[in-house]
């Protein structure tokens, strides 16, 4: 059998990046079934352009010194939605995310592909642009980025739903955690002018993976017993909107299934995103039939844009609310870059 690893390194070195070979991290990493503390970092919507790229890496040097943490997930969004999709834009991206010295997990944002289409970022095929994108950043199904790589799951696993790679999963300390691609732009239902038959399949079959994914996430968190779920996605798919509304397009079926596997999991659930580009924790959701508040479920949107910092997630199964969330504002990018 060939080295996953290797695969990686030379995938890599193709498009471009250069980095250190990675590590697999599961032996020493990895604990699905104890019940011990530990905590990982959540970013997004991060670099959004040039300029910001030292508030980044200003980022990195803080997670990358914090030795409690077990990876980094990133909701999306690697660029801003008015510069250019390029494959020497995705070889930069990588190059910056394999500075991180542990595991990182990254689910697609809209404006790395969705909104290719715009003059200003090329005039790209979005389809072509996802193609891609798959290519550089998931090159190894099941395996993760990062220095130190980790094993998860992968939904191109399931012959059904065979080209979503980036849909993964992973159990932490009776902990289950999902990445599903859901992005902005109606979940790429938007129209635009070269809009074509195929973008609508895409859409479609994108969305019934999604809710494939979510359903059997839940279900495997029920069997595994798991004390809380986390599901990460790029878009602010319309919480807090009335069904029905038209930002909620592309996004109705797969807040019903959310809604519908949150009440029956009955314990803590967080649906970390990002999109909007402000820090909240709050809890929008309301049952369809009850107009209830759902307790269990908390929405955490990450920084984004031009407020570069991170949310260090601790994560106690033995506590009733399973996650807390504390901001980690990098003070140095509070602060003006000096000029060169």
């Amino acid at each position: 059998m060939k080295n996953p690893t290797l695969k990686l390194l030379t995938s890599a070195v193709l498009c471009g990046a250069v980095f250190a070979q990675p590590s697999l991290a599961d032996d020493e990493h990895r604990h699905g079934k104890g019940y011990a503390k530990f905590e990982f970092a959540l970013i997004g919507d991060a670099p959004y352009a040039p300029a910001d790229f030292w508030k980044l890496d200003n980022v990195i040097d803080e997670i990358n010194a914090n030795k409690q943490l077990k990876w980094v997930l990133h909701a999306g969004d690697i660029k801003n939605g008015s510069t250019l999709c390029s494959d020497e834009m995705f070889t930069d991206r990588l190059q910056r995310f394999q500075r991180f010295n542990m595991p990182f997990i990254l689910t697609p944002g809209d404006n790395e592909w969705t909104d290719c289409h715009r003059a200003n970022n090329g005039s790209y095929l979005p389809l072509e642009r996802l193609d891609k994108l798959r290519e550089v950043f998931y090159p190894v199904a099941g395996l993760s980025l990062g220095q130190k790589s980790m094993r998860v799951e992968t939904q191109a696993d399931d012959s059904a739903h065979a080209e979503f790679v980036e849909n993964t999963r992973w159990m932490e300390q009776h902990v289950m955690f999902a990445a599903v691609h859901i992005v902005g732009s109606n979940n790429a239902l938007a129209p635009f002018a070269s809009r074509s038959a195929a973008d609508d399949d895409e859409a479609a079959r994108r969305i019934a993976a999604a809710q494939a994914w979510i359903e059997e996430t839940f279900a495997k968190a029920k069997q595994e017993k798991a004390r809380g779920v986390l599901l990460m996605f790029q878009a602010n798919p319309g919480f807090e909107l009335a069904k029905g509304h038209a930002g909620r397009r592309g996004f109705e079926e797969i807040l019903a299934v959310i809604e519908r596997e949150v009440v029956g999991f009955a314990k803590p659930v967080i649906l970390a995103h990002g999109d909007s580009h402000y820090y909240r924790v709050d809890k929008p959701l309301l049952g369809s039939i009850s107009k209830r508040r759902i307790e269990n479920a908390t929405r955490l949107e990450t920084f984004g844009a031009d407020d570069v910092h991170w949310l260090r997630v601790e994560v106690d199964p033995n506590s009733d609310e399973v996650f807390s969330v504390h901001q980690e504002i990098v003070n140095a990018n509070l602060e003006q870059h000096p000029l060169p």
